[in-house]
């Protein structure tokens, strides 16, 4: 007889596999090559805060949530024991009850399906763990009428015990029941036992809408199963997660992330370097076709957000899941849905699923059905390429490069280049430095201006002072993002204003310092901030109280560097920012500012 090996189902129970199967979890890393990997990589395991609340029921206090945010719609039996069941405010069961349900921590699973068109109850379990058979019991009688009830179940150990031994005795106390086990996750090949995952909303909405037609449990059963055969998911993770008051595991520290793993955080079936969102993505796509076999059929995609991916990541994955499948030939994905709709707690991954809406006749429309559950998110229909309008044109600031440069436009193309060189070469340094006192795009938005300048230095009418800096200021405000562009632009707009009015475009007798005065006071003016509040300004004041350019450099880098002395500051990015964490720290604007100006030094 075979010998069997055990993998983590997390608290539900294990998931049983043989040796031949098991072997197919072993990562691509042996531990010394995993060791290696970490010494180089920046640790990032998951920091244990958490906001619960130590002295309460960790489920029990989160149903009290969900039941405060649903008005009337929703409520729960009484608890008692180990009975944690939300059920919709309903009292006339005409209906067949459709009953999902299991551990915790994968919220808005199993209680945030609760609604007309959806569940008609769910048992929850506490964080990763089977809820009682007492408690499914309690959840079938109360939502059970004359049709009985259908109980959805993910495939662990501990789930099909605990609600199949619930149906038995529902059914000796009269109750038509059945129970549907969901096997959605394709990751392990030839798995005996595989997961349910985040496919199992698309079978409870399934489920749900049929009942709501008035379906008997048969008919719902059988419609049900179809979408539960025909439903292929695949996950994977950068972190792994950790119940509140647990320290987190830090398998997956470093470099590394994981594909296919559990959403209790069972270890999956590769773990190797993280790519980008792209590669990743297609990788998923490899899992899922090796079990979907006709990629021309129609399909439903959900996207699934495992916890804490951010929303401008998961706009990126939605875009790039997209793309892969097309690209490796499902031909028909007919609508997406995104959603936060099954985590695992804290994990910082994502989740893909695919339902075949061809697999019955009935799935298509009940899927598109509507239902009163407040954590469903329809899936929206696909169109064939994003929708791109005309955007109004921008404002237009044509200039005419002269035929031939004099020798002072050559003085000042030679200026610029040098001047937008080294705030390129500097970006590291005002990134890392900005990481401590802002936001920490400082030195991508000023490099972004600087490589526009650039680009467009030969088409500048370098031979005109005022025109050069208006090009200077059109170049900027288009390029570089945030307030910075604007303030920029501000300056170079004052400067050539002055140029124009003082000196009539005569570069021979332009006070080049009296252009940096005039620009400087602007920002001032419409910017609101003054020397002293830890700004650029902090260089450009004391750099415009100079008598001769060859000093204002010298004055602006010394300015600059007194900023990591101040306080708190009192405009701009750093002043949201305690001032004792900035301490040391300069402020990259003003660090900006030296270095253009050094630049500009060297030159002139």
């Amino acid at each position: 007889m075979e010998s069997l090996a055990f993998i983590g189902g997390g608290s539900h129970g294990l998931n049983v596999m043989n040796n031949k199967d098991s072997k197919k979890l072993q990562t691509i890393h042996s531990p010394k090559q995993y060791s290696a990997s970490r010494k180089s990589a920046v640790t990032c395991t998951v920091p244990n805060k958490r906001m619960y609340n130590p002295d309460k029921n960790l489920v029990m206090d989160a149903i009290e949530g969900v039941l405060r945010a649903s008005g009337d719609r929703l409520a729960r039996l009484e608890y008692t024991n180990s009975i944690k069941v939300v059920v919709q405010n309903e009292d006339k069961h005409e209906n067949l009850a459709v009953l999902c349900g299991g551990g915790s921590g994968h919220e808005p699973s199993h209680a945030g399906w609760v609604g007309k068109g959806m569940l008609s109850a769910a048992v929850c379990g506490d964080a990763f763990a089977s809820p009682s058979t007492e408690a499914v019991l309690a959840g079938i009688e109360a939502v059970s009428g004359e049709k009985g009830c259908l109980v959805i179940v993910m495939n662990y150990t501990g789930d099909r015990l605990n609600f199949g031994m619930a149906v038995e005795k529902a059914k000796k106390k009269g109750i038509p029941c059945r129970m549907l086990i969901v096997k959605d996750d394709v990751s392990i090949e030839n798995a005996p036992q595989p997961r349910g995952i985040a496919g199992t909303v698309f079978v409870n909405k399934i489920a749900g809408a049929a009942a709501e037609k008035g379906y008997d449990l048969e008919k719902v059963y059988e419609i049900a199963s179809a979408a539960a055969e025909n439903v292929y998911s695949i996950g994977m993770s950068m972190t792994v997660c950790s119940i509140p008051g647990r320290e987190p595991s830090d398998r997956l520290d470093g470099n590394v992330v994981e594909y296919g793993l559990g959403i209790h955080g069972e270890p999956g079936v590769e773990r190797t370097e993280i790519g980008s969102s792209k590669v990743t993505c297609e990788k998923l796509v490899e899992y899922l076709s090796k079990r979907v076999k006709d990629k021309s059929k129609p399909y439903s995609l959900l996207v699934n957000n495992l916890g804490t991916l951010p929303p401008l990541e998961m706009s990126i994955v939605v875009k790039d899941c997209y793309n892969a499948l097309e690209s490796a030939g499902f031909s028909k994905i007919e609508s997406i849905s995104v959603n936060t709709a099954m985590t695992s707690l804290n994990m910082a991954g994502f989740s893909m699923s695919l339902l075949d809406v061809s697999c019955h006749e009935e799935v298509r429309d009940l899927l598109y059905a509507p239902t009163e559950c407040l954590s469903w998110q329809a899936p929206v229909m696909c169109v064939e390429k994003p929708i791109v309008k005309a955007c109004p044109p921008p404002e237009e600031i044509k200039f005419e490069a002269p035929s031939e440069l004099t020798p002072e436009g050559e003085l000042i193309k030679k200026a610029i280049r040098a001047a937008a060189e080294a705030v390129i070469k500097a970006e590291p340094e005002l990134t890392k430095a900005d990481l401590i006192v802002g936001d920490g795009d400082c030195g991508e938005t000023l490099k972004q201006g600087a490589e526009r300048i650039l680009q467009d230095l030969d088409k500048m009418p370098l031979n005109s002072p005022p025109d050069t800096l208006v090009a200077l200021g059109a170049c900027v405000k288009q390029s570089m993002g945030g307030t910075s562009g604007v303030l920029y632009s501000l300056g170079f707009n004052a400067a050539a204003a002055t140029v124009a009015e003082k000196y009539k475009s005569d570069f021979a007798s332009v006070d080049w310092v009296d252009c940096l005065r005039s620009g400087t006071e602007a920002i001032m003016f419409y910017g609101g901030a003054k020397e002293g509040m830890r700004t650029m300004l902090d260089a450009l004041v004391p750099a415009m109280k100079q008598k001769s350019g060859a000093d204002v450099a010298e004055a602006a880098v010394k300015g600059a560097k007194s900023t990591a002395e101040m306080g708190a500051a009192g405009a701009g990015r750093s002043s949201y920012i305690p001032g004792e964490e900035m301490k040391g720290t300069a402020d990259p604007g003003a660090t900006a500012v030296g270095v253009w100006l050094s630049a500009i030094a060297s030159v002139l």
